[in-house]
């Protein structure tokens, strides 16, 4: 290395070295961590878009109304700038999903709508039937209307209560809905007497409570149930075995027969099979060949078993009725209907399908019931008849089996008996 490079470096040297010892004994400022981390992007704030019925709200105004006595769709939809000939259109294009026609009074609505200078333009209408289904018409660019089901959510809840009066009193005044005394009629209503069962008879209950935004909207199956009348306990498991979900005992043994005990929601028995009755209405002693169930006019009245309907209609006595027969064996009658179901003649029905409404129809006073039964074609009284079990549990099934009453069992026993607690309470 020559002399003037060796000068070079040992000057660049020296400079280096100056610069560190500064840099070391100056004051530490700190140092933004900005310098080392990735820009930042500025997020723009996002708008959520919520949905109602499947229609996007950011892009809508919405009034939500319900239906008013005599209020039709052109009432409704006339002011937010739907023509009459919209109207005419839609009465002709929506008869096969929901009439415009067949609005019900209190039902809800909702209109979405665009304002633009001051007027307010349709987008859609919506239309709730019921709880669980909505029409959407749609009016925006092409008139059209679809039918949709809301997403149900299912949900396990549990109930215990004593009986000081009745089944009816303690269900509901436990928070429980007349739906869930009905299903517990249909299951125990062979196993016990509804109408009989003693003050301080108790019961726990696993069910399905249906909801739809928020809100219940009816029951679906119970899971399990313990029913202690008289200090004896008797047990209903619901179990599917591939053909729909029974309810058996801790033996095994179906809890319910081939048909409902109350073909009509839950109710009293107002008058028995008699074959020397007299009649109120003719004044003179005439047969009674079926049960009556006394209950509130327009009471859903529900086919006692499936089977296939061979006659729906009127006569004099009977007024409106429904005839279903179940097997070469059993047959049975529904009369004094105040109307019928949406199942016609020739028409296969489930048990516990609605079939009709209570009134009181051709020969009757009150509002009732009339339950005809036949087996091979001679009417016989329906409350003595050994009827067969509802389908058994099938032997391939019975360690699946147990394994589901294990689960139950625990899970009816961690329901508490609150009423036993304010015995102890007031002992004390």
């Amino acid at each position: 290395m020559n002399k003037r490079n060796f000068i070079i470096l040992g000057s660049l040297l020296a400079v280096a070295l100056w610069i560190g010892y500064v840099l070391w004994d100056s004051p530490q400022t700190p140092i933004s961590e900005d310098i080392f981390e990735a820009p930042q992007v500025t997020e723009l704030e996002r708008i959520e878009e919520q949905y109602k019925f499947g229609l996007p709200l950011n892009l809508f105004e919405v009034k939500e109304g319900k239906i008013k006595w005599s209020q039709t769709f052109a009432d409704i939809l006339m002011p937010y700038n739907v023509s009459a000939y919209q109207i005419s259109m839609f009465e002709q294009i929506s008869r096969p999903v929901h009439s415009v026609r067949k609005l019900v009074t209190n039902r809800k609505y909702s209109i979405f709508y665009k304002e633009e200078n001051g007027q307010k333009n349709a987008a859609y209408f919506v239309y709730e039937p019921n709880d669980l289904e909505y029409v959407v018409y749609q009016i925006e660019d092409t008139l059209a209307v679809s039918k949709h089901q809301k997403e149900v959510q299912i949900v396990e809840r549990t109930m215990a209560g004593v009986i000081t009066e009745n089944l009816n009193n303690t269900i509901i005044a436990e928070g429980g809905s007349p739906a869930l005394v009905n299903a517990m009629a249909d299951i125990y209503g062979w196993v016990l007497n509804m109408r009989g069962i003693h003050r301080g008879d108790w019961f726990k209950v696993i069910y399905e409570d249906r909801i739809v935004d928020g809100e219940s909207v009816g029951i679906g199956n119970i899971i399990g149930a313990e029913f202690n009348h008289m200090k004896n306990s008797y047990m209903a498991y619901g179990y599917d075995q591939g053909d729909g979900l029974n309810y058996f005992d801790d033996q095994g043994e179906s809890v319910q027969r081939a048909f409902l005990r109350y073909p009509v929601e839950f109710s009293r028995i107002s008058s028995r099979y008699n074959p020397r009755r007299f009649h109120p209405v003719l004044k003179r002693r005439t047969p009674h060949l079926g049960t009556d169930y006394a209950a509130g006019r327009g009471t859903p009245i529900k086919a006692a078993a499936d089977g296939l309907i061979i006659n729906r209609g009127w006569t004099n006595g009977n007024g409106n009725y429904v005839k279903i027969k179940h097997n070469n064996t059993y047959t049975t009658g529904y009369l004094h209907m105040s109307r019928f179901g949406k199942f016609k003649r020739g028409q296969r029905v489930k048990r516990g399908d609605i079939i009709g409404y209570v009134g009181k129809t051709g020969l009757a006073t009150g509002y009732h019931l009339c339950f005809r039964f036949w087996k091979n074609g001679k009417q016989v009284d329906f409350l003595n008849e050994k009827l067969p079990a509802d389908k058994p549990l099938k032997t391939d099934q019975l360690d699946k089996f147990e394994a589901v009453t294990s689960l139950l069992d625990k899970k009816l026993s961690d329901i508490p008996k609150t009423w036993e607690d304010l015995t102890i309470s007031a002992s004390n």
